[in-house]
């Protein structure tokens, strides 16, 4: 009897077994396919490398806990170059859970164009209870856009500053100091620079040469450069330097060039400051002699210009005047303002000359109060085509003997 109540239990346990079995079997068959959300998307770009950030979130709606596993991600550009070849960790993922997987993949493109990526993810999906197995392959493709990076090159910011530094016969010559800054984050190069100086007429009277040079990532690039100028820039409103150039970028091994053209003013050059520079001023000398005739006291004036510069500079607007000083006034007694132009050559001394005869009316009254007589040559000095001028005076004093 004990042993007919064994077997009848032992019945009962196995059909129970095989019924549970058949229901786990059924349900396993019937898993649910879980869903999944895949984000790859790229977080930094610089000139080596570029970041993949990639997210893949499994939400599991079965009853029973799966197992993402044999995760890869396998990225290639558009001509089929393999830029990534990574896995992922998998893991278990409880029932009605969704669980969150992170990988940052690192690129370069080592030349290819990386303006779409392809992303292949694969692995598999599995449930385990028991001795019953099932498993369903993920096979996921997913197109990532860098276009957004490599279209939206920044392109560098120049200022500009510049010097006049001296003037020869072929125009002014410039010194300027070009400062470039790259906002990318990657390193830049720039190449194939022309910075032309033109009018508010746009008519070209000058350039400056710049060579070019890397400036690295967020960072600034100093070039010093020369240049020259038309002596038109003197009659100009406004100038302006018209930089134009290449900008070639670096990312994560991919070369893209882009141009730029930058415009900044400049001051007009003054005549002045350049005449009358201390290092190299033009001297003018004034040398008089005056003697008696029937008429009156003729005086003689010699106006010497030496000329320090590398351009011929042009005298004109010339007056002579002689002046009586009574009590620290001063009254004109006589003058000469139809002299000849002077143009004196660079480098040379060219003089000029003229007579004036002081009625001996003029000199009158003689007295103890008369302080002396004063000579003044007054001109404008300027570079013939050139409408500045410099306003120049020279004074001398003369001792008239009327009597020998």
């Amino acid at each position: 009897m004990k042993k007919k109540i064994i077997a009848i239990l032992f019945t009962i346990i196995t059909i129970i077994y095989v019924i549970v079995g058949a229901f786990l079997f059924l349900n396993i068959q019937l898993i649910e396919t879980p869903e999944i959300i895949i984000k790859i998307e790229v977080s930094e770009i610089n000139s080596e490398d570029a970041t993949l950030h990639t997210t893949i979130d499994i939400n599991n709606p079965n009853s029973f806990e799966i197992i993402a596993k044999n995760l890869e991600i396998v990225t290639t550009t558009p001509d089929g170059y393999e830029v990534a070849h990574v896995s992922i960790d998998g893991g278990e993922i409880g029932s009605n859970e969704k669980k969150t997987y992170i990988k940052d993949i690192f690129i370069a493109f080592d030349g290819h164009i990386p303006e779409l990526l392809t992303s292949k993810i694969t692995g598999e999906v599995g449930a385990n209870i028991w001795l019953i197995q099932k498993t369903i392959p993920l096979n996921i493709g997913v197109i990532t856009s860098i276009g957004n990076f490599t279209n939206q090159i920044a392109a560098p910011s120049v200022s500009i500053t510049v010097d006049f530094t001296e003037m020869t016969t072929e125009g002014i010559n410039i010194t300027a100091i070009m400062k470039v800054h790259n906002p990318n984050p990657f390193d830049i190069f720039i190449d194939d620079i022309s910075a032309d100086i033109i009018t508010e007429e746009d008519k070209k009277i000058g350039n400056i040469n710049v060579s070019g040079g890397i400036v690295e990532a967020k960072d600034y690039l100093t070039l010093d450069c020369v240049g020259r100028l038309l002596f038109e820039a003197f009659n100009a409103e406004s100038l302006i330097i018209d930089i134009k150039g290449i900008a070639g970028a670096k990312i994560a091994g991919y070369e893209k060039n882009l141009s730029f053209n930058v415009k900044t003013n400049i001051m007009v050059p003054d005549l002045e400051q350049l005449l009358l520079s201390k290092n190299k001023p033009t001297i003018l000398n004034i040398m008089i002699d005056e003697k008696l005739t029937f008429k009156g006291v003729v005086v003689d004036i010699l106006l010497q210009v030496n000329n320090t510069y590398k351009v011929d500079l042009l005298l004109k607007d010339i007056e002579y005047k002689i002046y009586k000083v009574v009590n620290n006034a001063d009254l004109l007694i006589g003058e000469n303002n139809q002299v000849e132009d002077i143009l004196a050559e660079a480098g040379k001394t060219r003089g000029s000359s003229c007579s004036i005869l002081v009625p001996y009316s003029n000199l009158l009254p003689i007295s103890f109060s008369i302080d002396g007589f004063m000579v003044t040559v007054s001109a404008r000095i300027t570079i013939k085509g050139v409408n500045q001028s410099v306003y120049l005076g020279l004074r001398g004093y003369l001792d008239i003997h009327l009597f020998r």
